[in-house]
């Protein structure tokens, strides 16, 4: 981990929440540039872990995060991934003295945090950061429930399709010579979003090879027909 110093008003970022939903006072601003630590953590470093004293909220100015609940045999659960301008720790804000999750680098990402008495003063003086906020909320627990179900119906062929759809609409796809990617995932990262094991996605990618659907080369997946990905979840 590396501390940075950025300063909003210079953020690139244009998807950042705080940046969207907050900065709409030069009083506001010059409190968050005062009250925000900036850090950069490289692939595979963790930036939350379970069961580690809750500190604050964290959004994530790049890069790409996992997060997940530990399981047994050290197999994980992917519960969300995040991408730029997402939040981590959120659930931090309740009376939890714990975090729940756990938090891991997908690629080098740069993290920006605040102090939870700081951020929860923060949604009092800014009605529109709280309600965007009770959005997020809203938005998340809808996902949850729809991943529940589909993981409860789902054959493996499905969930493996689940899984690169997940990938493609949190993190969207890479493009080298007008072909989209999936760039720097392993196997085992996709079996973790939908609770399979590394053997049960490579046997589907088999499949969807021979279905002309997509070709791997290493840690990157060309995805051919995402039209056919679509299909076989909604069959």
């Amino acid at each position: 981990m590396k501390k940075l110093d950025i300063l909003c008003c210079e953020c690139q970022n244009n998807n950042c929440f705080i940046k969207k939903h907050c900065l709409d006072t030069d009083t506001l601003t010059k409190e968050i540039a005062e009250n925000k630590s900036t850090n950069r953590y490289f692939k595979d470093q963790h930036i939350l872990m379970e069961g580690s004293f809750v500190d604050g909220i964290n959004f994530v100015q790049s890069g790409r995060v996992k997060v997940f609940k530990n399981g047994l045999q050290e197999k994980n659960q992917i519960i969300r991934l995040v991408a730029e301008g997402g939040i981590l720790g959120h659930r931090g804000l309740s009376n939890r003295k714990t975090y729940s999750i756990s938090a891991q680098a997908l690629s080098e990402a740069i993290i920006c945090s605040f102090d939870k008495l700081f951020f929860l003063e923060l949604l009092k003086k800014s009605p529109n950061l709280t309600f965007n906020l009770l959005l997020f909320f809203a938005n998340e627990l809808n996902h949850v429930e729809s991943t529940l179900r589909d993981l409860s119906v789902f054959n493996v062929r499905e969930k493996v399709a689940k899984a690169l759809l997940s990938l493609i609409d949190s993190f969207g796809l890479s493009k080298s010579n007008n072909i989209n990617y999936i760039s720097d995932l392993t196997r085992q990262n996709i079996a973790e979003i939908v609770g399979l094991n590394s053997n049960q996605v490579s046997k589907v990618f088999a499949e969807f090879k021979e279905d002309k659907i997509l070709e791997t080369k290493g840690k990157n997946i060309k995805i051919l027909n995402i039209k056919k990905l679509e299909q076989i979840i909604s069959i």
